[in-house]
């Protein structure tokens, strides 16, 4: 081959190469730490139909479950007489008196630093008896539940609460506050 065919390959090369460029540079680039997916141009938030700005303008989805969770943890079964008697907002010890099955949003609704989180969660009794109830769905459980699970017979099933949780925005993120009876409960 020839300077002349080299010179004709060295054009193909150079012109491949800004091609790719131009390529490159006018196409749609992803923020810093996020991906795009394969088969589409959306991030995988706004495939959630989510922006940055929406997802911090409420509470998460995961962190809501935790919270439901931790909720219907903290229902325990006491001794009648333990320090936590005198004290209704201290942390019960005894036994949890039912098992976290899962938790629905129902809806959100926030204004400025506070958001109103209605939930329906899903929970079984845990096998168990007692002396008193403390924390949690406490308030929740019929009078005829507690009776039957302080004589040592469980009521059987899932058992569904309708919750609504306020959330508050504090400078590491939003923090539930309250926990209390959904509206038409």
């Amino acid at each position: 081959m020839g300077i002349g065919g080299r010179w004709v390959n060295l054009h193909c090369i150079v012109f491949i190469l800004a091609a790719g460029i131009i390529t490159a540079s006018c196409s749609k680039h992803s923020p810093p730490g996020e991906e795009r997916d394969a088969n589409t141009s959306e991030t995988p938030r706004e495939a959630d139909g989510q922006s940055a700005e929406e997802n911090e303008s409420q509470p998460d989805k995961d962190d809501i479950e935790e919270d439901c969770a931790a909720f219907v943890r903290s229902t325990k079964i006491v001794p009648a007489q333990t320090a936590a008697a005198g004290c209704p907002g201290c942390p019960a010890e005894g036994a949890a008196v039912l098992a976290f099955h899962s938790a629905k949003i129902d809806r959100v609704s926030c204004s400025g630093d506070t958001c109103a989180v209605a939930v329906t969660i899903r929970a079984a009794f845990n096998a168990g008896s007692g002396e008193r109830f403390a924390g949690g769905l406490t308030p929740w459980l019929s009078p005829e539940q507690k009776a039957a699970y302080l004589s040592g017979h469980a009521p059987l099933g899932e058992q569904t609460y309708r919750v609504q949780i306020t959330y508050k925005r504090r400078d590491t993120g939003w923090r539930a506050v309250e926990f209390d009876r959904a509206r038409g409960e």
